[in-house]
């Protein structure tokens, strides 16, 4: 629309903004006492918004962030959140125009992959926007689930108190580091914002921290919910959860199901390849709930997003590389054990910008890919070895909700 222009917002205008993108999930505006917590998520220089005759219609912003990758290292991140256009101007291609200037932003940052969760998965594929992790909701009945003895122990789990919680679980978070590919990093403002916040509401969840040979080693986040029909029994509802090492997994397992008075355990986000129906007696006292896409992922910088992670022992595979939105992100990849760069080499496999994304962490296949028309084989012999390059030893796995 010629009449809308794009910019970047003041620090004055962020509440405004955030208002707009709250109405648009159809959210009250934000109280005074949320907003001392919230408005620290908003870095300046990271909010935009688009202007319709002089009046915001519509915003998104970005969190500085970094991306676990395989191989241990990560890269710049940019978790965008915060997006919506008002009620009376959605479908005139404002959004497409925000996620141009904001894709140019980020790449402006410095930047190599934009990360979304998001609200409506029809939207984000069209921007170039691809599952990167998955995560899956489980259900438990702790009456039902008794822990084999095989499984792995050692280590003790203490409660810990709100106050405690504000500087121990930054900490801890950050001591864990890139354990898993997908795994994003947290700042200081998201902490206050997310986790301060709801401590200073008073109605923090309960935290129980892992704590091994070495140390703290992993943490979980619950709340407990009643039904009227449910007597004594509540409901336990496990909203955050990491740890790297298996005792540390397990650990917190075993304290989460030895809990008195739970008739269930829920837990909203838990990597898919973690096989906790294995580490009970009756493999059915665990159930799949949902099985969820977690972290969406766009390329801003393809080439340093392909050399930010490690590769496996396949042959070398050419890819060539479609992006219509951000079109310096196309051309030919050969991609090796020893890292990726560009070439003139003819490709092996043709795979928009989107699928790479499903690709890159391991949580797709190509061969997947291709069965489900994602890429164009051009020589058969290059997907088992793209996937032997592409793949990883665990399953990509975010947990952070922003």
């Amino acid at each position: 629309m010629a009449d809308i222009d794009v910019r970047i917002l003041e620090n004055a205008e962020h509440r405004s903004a955030h208002d707009i993108a709250g109405a648009a999930h159809h959210n009250p505006p934000v109280s005074d006492a949320a907003w001392a917590y919230l408005r620290d998520l908003r870095e300046p220089g990271l909010t935009l918004g688009a202007f319709r005759s002089g009046t915001l219609v519509a915003t998104t912003h970005l969190l500085r962030s970094h991306l676990a990758v395989p191989g241990g290292s990560a890269v710049p991140m940019a978790a965008a959140t915060g997006s919506g256009v008002r009620a009376d101007h959605t479908r005139m291609g404002i959004f497409t125009r925000l996620k141009r200037e904001q894709l140019a932003l980020a790449a402006q940052q410095g930047f190599a992959i934009v990360g979304n969760i998001v609200s409506e998965a029809t939207i984000y594929g069209r921007f170039g926007h691809g599952v990167g992790t998955m995560s899956r909701a489980l259900r438990l009945d702790p009456r039902q689930a008794r822990m084999r003895p095989e499984v792995p122990s050692g280590g003790d789990v203490r409660l810990i108190d709100p106050e405690t919680s504000l500087t121990l679980l930054p900490r801890l978070y950050e001591r864990l580091g890139p354990y898993r590919p997908g795994v994003i990093g947290r700042s200081g403002l998201w902490w206050r914002a997310k986790w301060e916040r709801l401590v200073r509401s008073g109605k923090c969840p309960v935290v129980a921290v892992h704590a091994g040979a070495d140390g703290d080693d992993g943490f979980v986040v619950y709340e407990t919910r009643q039904r009227e029909d449910s007597g004594s029994r509540v409901t336990l509802m496990v909203t955050d959860f990491h740890a790297a090492r298996p005792e540390a997994v397990a650990g917190l397992w075993r304290f989460l199901l030895g809990l008195d008075l739970v008739e269930e355990v829920c837990v909203r986000r838990r990597p898919t390849d973690e096989l906790v129906e294995g580490m009970l007696v009756n493999w059915r006292a665990c159930r799949t709930h949902t099985l969820n896409d977690d972290l969406w992922l766009r390329f801003v910088d393809l080439p340093a997003a392909l050399n930010a992670r490690a590769y496996g022992d396949g042959d070398p595979v050419v890819l060539s590389v479609t992006d219509e939105f951000l079109p310096g992100n196309a051309g030919n990849y050969r991609v090796s054990p020893a890292g990726s760069e560009q070439t003139s080499e003819e490709a092996q496999l043709s795979v928009s910008v989107q699928a790479l994304a499903m690709a890159y962490l391991g949580t797709t296949s190509f061969a997947n890919l291709a069965a489900i028309g994602g890429l164009r084989v051009h020589d058969g012999k290059a997907l088992p070895n793209a996937d032997r390059l592409f793949g990883a030893r665990s399953a990509a796995f975010c947990g952070t909700v922003f």
